[in-house]
């Protein structure tokens, strides 16, 4: 059982940017539940606090449902534009259904970027809400990433293994079938086929066989 001394000790601890931010993040993670009693008190200080420590006081409060003041809270950080994709699903999960037309007309009112849209989007239908709207994303550096439009062509992506194994498209140890794995038995330098179990070809290590691998050959 939490007592109200903790929860205000831990409350100065996560406002303190002088103190380590291991401390502060186990301030954070305390007064992220079963902190009813101070709600009020945090309210107050959310208020006057910017931020890093802001934005770690609004998070806390976004656990605490069903308080207007605190998606009042959600609202101001949201249209501080700071961290417009942490917002948007934080408004999400508070579960306001208020928040639906307030994020579609956001939205409309500023440039997102692919992120942040997307975000905006989810808290929409989170809440209940359609957002039917689509945006061209083929410049934005995320969604490029997210779909794979800048890698390399497939030369460039290929294995190095496949490297070794291919010259010019055709397998390097040149047998005649469409898959080679270069597991078919076939002759090596030693005379002896892969596999062989005779004291001529007792080799305690790997050598070189026609085509290429090295093979442990074993008595």
């Amino acid at each position: 059982m939490k007592s109200e001394k903790e929860m205000r000790e831990a409350l100065t601890v996560l406002l303190d940017e002088s103190k380590p931010y291991h401390e502060r993040l186990e301030a954070y993670e305390y007064l992220s539940e079963d902190c009813d009693a101070i709600v009020d008190e945090m309210l107050e200080k959310s208020y006057s606090t910017d931020g890093d420590a802001g934005k770690m006081l609004i998070e806390i409060l976004s656990c605490y449902k069903g308080n207007p003041a605190i998606y009042m809270g959600l609202v101001s950080w949201l249209y501080k534009g700071e961290d417009v994709a942490l917002f948007a699903r934080l408004l999400g999960s508070y579960g306001d259904e208020r928040a639906v037309d307030l994020l579609k007309g956001f939205a409309q009112e500023y440039d997102l970027n692919y992120n942040e849209f997307m975000e905006v989007r989810n808290a929409v239908e989170q809440l209940g809400g359609d957002m039917d709207e689509s945006r061209d994303y083929t410049d934005d550096p995320f969604y490029r990433f997210l779909k794979g439009l800048d890698e390399p062509d497939d030369d460039t992506r290929r294995s190095p293994f496949d490297a070794a194994h291919m010259h010019d498209g055709e397998c390097a140890c040149e047998h005649e079938h469409d898959d080679c794995d270069c597991e078919d038995e076939h002759d090596c330098e030693c005379g002896h086929e892969h596999g062989c179990a005779s004291d001529e070809c007792a080799h305690e290590h790997g050598h070189e066989c026609g085509c290429g691998h090295d093979h442990a050959h074993h008595s």
